[in-house]
């Protein structure tokens, strides 16, 4: 029964117009009850890609045909995707054949149907399209190349949208390539590789990958092959030639690193793992289903563990279970992250983990206050933001998560999100779920304050000693800022004579009281000992402070990075490294006075990290010979060599302008 009536003077109009935004707002309603919490909404979802490349190296040229067959969630009258801004759509066709109207407009595409398609029915278009992938212009990330073609290697990276793509990083499908390339080069891609068709100077590699995943990534070169096998899996390693001396390292680490993934998360999701080298102009490593892509400069000696680890431990965390929106990205690097962080915890011991986790720390709140977590869609993929965001602070998110739930009922969650979600996607609030039911506990709150909300603690304490019959009893509280704030911690008494005694404080809001026996006398209390919660201190605080002006440098923005130093000096006016960064920068701007003032404050500050002395020496010195005084900067050389620390090669640099000096051999680079 409808409850609105006419009302006087209106002749109905008015509750008719109220009938029907009523009726409107009442659908929309159960639109939004019926959704899964947390799952980006879609039009239509595309199930599968059937693409024919070719590639031309010389002239940088792509050309490609892709079918692209899709499910209707609505009635259809258009289609959306992103594709690479430099490539052109010469043409598309309805299933049928017909030739369908579409539109540009930087990196959207769309076409238009010339009947609807409507919900839940399947269909497919066919896309021919080309054009030059020679640089990072056109490229969906500005500035850089995600998608190359050229003679020395190729790479058609997923993000790069070389070819038409639907909801990018949640839109899973299935594909099979045909990739035609010059016959001296291998190509690499997602799935099964079929027998390689050759013709007059070309040959045509077929991949085929039937499990819902992102394979839209295509390698191609001329590499040297170098095979492997590790659990099970079959791996081959793609290096360009003089690059064969890293692949036995890197294949025995790839090795160890998938057997360690293997044994916390389940079996690596395809038996196959390729591990192939592209040039430096790009990303440091991507990743896609049996595939793992890694730059030039990833390749070192000792082997770069953690990109490696971080890089392959995608396998899981997208190939397999990937983020139900740009909203739960975090599911998918910042458990990346972390993942990489347990495997150097196992292959290099506790140190080794605990620097590791001072980075992704110092990293997580360098930006921390931007947007929360759960708000990722506001940030721009592969800047500085996101990456502290959902990389770091998401990162801490599953370390603190690991400590909340305890190891056991940790592993168990991440071992369910496998098990329950293998090639689907899965939601944030899908994963406290799976978490709360495998740990049996409440978790509301942890995500509420760590994934949708921002802000951390700087916690406080206050302790008195008070000696009892059995020896010694502390008695004290712990206080932070957030009121919100719920969180075990952990509370560490150092007693003379004896280990350190350790008590975990369920602490919420604002104050908690702690309360610590021990048979002899405490000497000091400490709050959060082993970093196990995304916190400020005086000592991270400075240390954020500094990563600020560090990516001010690495953006160019000089002045304002000086500025940023200088507030580093305004909390720790004995920082040698800020007093250093700074100098570094006036001797760039050849401000050779300010330069040096800068680093011989450096070494009269604390001198940490150890490295900025030799570094500050050798500075000095390469002021002196651009200034023409020989003498002096010979004298800095030789206080460099004395200090005995070589980091980044700074002995040899010394060493070398000892010989030649540093303004004479810069002029004859110049």
């Amino acid at each position: 029964m409808n409850n609105l009536r006419t009302l006087p003077g209106t002749g109905g109009g008015l509750a008719r117009t109220l009938t029907r935004w009523f009726l409107v707002l009442a659908t929309l309603l159960a639109v939004l009850l019926s959704a899964s919490p947390g799952r980006a909404q879609t039009r239509f979802e595309v199930t599968r890609y059937a693409i024919d490349a070719e590639l031309f190296p010389s002239t940088h040229i792509l050309t490609a045909k892709a079918r692209i067959d899709f499910l209707a969630k609505a009635d259809l009258t258009t289609l959306t995707f992103d594709l690479h801004s430099y490539l052109r759509v010469d043409k598309v066709l309805d299933e049928t054949g017909k030739e369908l109207r579409f539109r540009r407009e930087g990196l959207v595409f769309e076409v238009d149907f010339l009947n609807p398609v409507m919900a839940g029915k399947s269909s497919s278009i066919t896309v021919n399209y080309g054009g030059p992938l020679s640089s990072a212009d056109g490229s969906p990330v500005e500035g850089l190349k995600l998608a190359y073609v050229g003679d020395e290697g190729s790479y058609l990276l997923y993000p790069g949208r070389w070819f038409p793509v639907s909801n990018y990083g949640v839109n899973r499908f299935a594909a099979t390539m045909h990739i035609t390339v010059p016959s001296d080069l291998t190509v690499i891609a997602s799935g099964k590789e079929l027998a390689p068709q050759s013709q007059t100077g070309k040959t045509v590699y077929t991949y085929e990958f039937e499990q819902s995943s992102f394979p839209g990534t295509v390698l191609a070169g001329k590499y040297v092959v170098q095979p492997g096998t590790a659990m099970g899996a079959n791996i081959a390693l793609y290096l360009k030639p003089g690059h064969e001396h890293f692949a036995a390292n890197y294949g025995e680490a790839a090795a160890k690193i998938l057997a360690f993934f293997s044994d916390h998360f389940g079996g690596l999701p395809s038996g196959r793992l390729a591990l192939a080298e592209i040039e430096d102009g790009t990303v440091g490593g991507y990743t896609a289903p049996g595939l793992v892509a890694l730059a030039s400069r990833g390749f070192s000696s000792p082997v770069n563990t953690r990109l490696l680890a971080h890089e392959i431990s995608h396998q899981w965390w997208r190939c397999l279970v990937s983020p139900a929106s740009p909203d739960d990205a975090f599911l998918d690097e910042g458990l990346a992250t972390y993942s990489a962080a347990m495997y150097a915890e196992a292959s290099a011991g506790e140190n080794e983990f605990e620097d590791t986790m001072r980075e992704i720390q110092i990293g997580a709140l360098t930006h921390e206050g931007i947007a929360p977590i759960a708000q990722a869609s506001r940030l721009h993929e592969f800047t500085p933001e996101y990456q502290s965001i959902v990389f770091q602070k998401g990162a801490m998110v599953f370390h603190m998560l690991r400590w909340v739930l305890g190891e056991d009922a940790y592993l168990k969650t991440l071992q369910a999100m496998v098990r329950d979600y293998a090639w689907k996607s899965i939601s944030t609030d899908e994963f406290e779920k799976l978490a709360e039911k495998t740990s049996q506990q409440e978790l509301t709150y942890f995500f509420a304050q760590w994934v949708s909300s921002t802000g951390v603690p700087q916690f406080k304490r206050t302790w008195a000693v008070y000696r009892t019959e059995k020896g010694y009893q502390v008695v004290g509280k712990v206080q932070q800022d957030l009121d919100i704030f719920r969180m075990p911690v952990e509370i560490r008494v150092f007693a003379e004579g004896r280990k350190p005694i350790n008590e975990r404080v369920e602490m919420v809001g604002t104050t908690s009281d702690f309360t610590v026996n021990t048979p002899t006398r405490p000497l000091r209390v400490v709050i959060d000992p082993a970093s196990r919660i995304l916190k400020y201190d005086d000592t991270i605080k400075t240390a954020v402070e500094m990563a600020k002006g560090d990516q001010m440098v690495q953006q160019q923005a000089l002045l304002e990075a000086i500025k940023q130093y200088q507030a580093v000096l305004d909390l720790n006016k004995n920082s040698s490294l800020a007093h250093y960064r700074i100098g570094e920068i006036h001797f760039k701007l050849r401000n050779y006075n300010a330069a040096a003032e800068e680093l011989r404050a450096a070494l009269n500050g604390d001198l940490q990290p150890k490295w900025v002395e030799v570094w500050a020496h050798l500075t000095l010195g390469k002021i002196f010979d651009a200034t023409g005084q020989r003498d002096r900067a010979l004298n800095e050389y030789q206080r460099a060599l004395q200090t005995n620390d070589n980091t980044q090669g700074a002995l040899d640099e010394a060493n070398r302008y000892t010989q030649k000096p540093y303004a004479e051999e810069s002029r004859q680079v110049g």
